[in-house]
């Protein structure tokens, strides 16, 4: 599946994420956003596409094969998700942003990290560019 953008679309997404950024300053200099904010956004972003392509894909097997348990099924849409002919991009941890925040505070860092580096190859190279 090949994910693409026009250049309305692009300039749109854009100035979506500045616009975020923008509420989200209080703590942060301008200077910082490229550093924690953008950042931050973009992966956020992300989670949303492949939580909903999660949706999306549960709902399509459930429908063609009812008898399926919720576990049998987040099992298959797991697999699924980890093939690149299947899925975008995928994350082969448990994690989201959510749950890594709600997980234990002294773990968050470490919990972080190895949700980011759960990310597939070519989401990995976006974030590596943010340094």
């Amino acid at each position: 599946m090949t994910l693409s953008l026009n250049k309305p679309k692009l300039d749109n997404l854009a100035a979506e994420i500045w616009k975020s950024a923008e509420r989200l300053r209080g703590k942060f200099k301008a200077y910082e956003y490229q550093n924690v904010i953008l950042p931050i956004i973009v992966i956020r972003r992300l989670e949303c596409v492949l939580l909903k392509w999660r949706e999306d894909k549960k709902a399509e097997i459930r429908a063609k094969q009812p008898t399926r348990t919720d576990k049998e099924l987040d099992a298959l849409i797991k697999k699924l998700e980890l093939n690149p002919v299947q899925a975008p991009f995928s994350n082969k941890t448990i994690w989201t942003l959510r749950k890594v925040y709600e997980e234990d505070h002294t773990l968050l860092e470490d919990n972080f990290r190895d949700y980011i580096r759960g990310f597939s190859e070519n989401v990995s190279d976006i974030i590596e560019h943010f340094n």
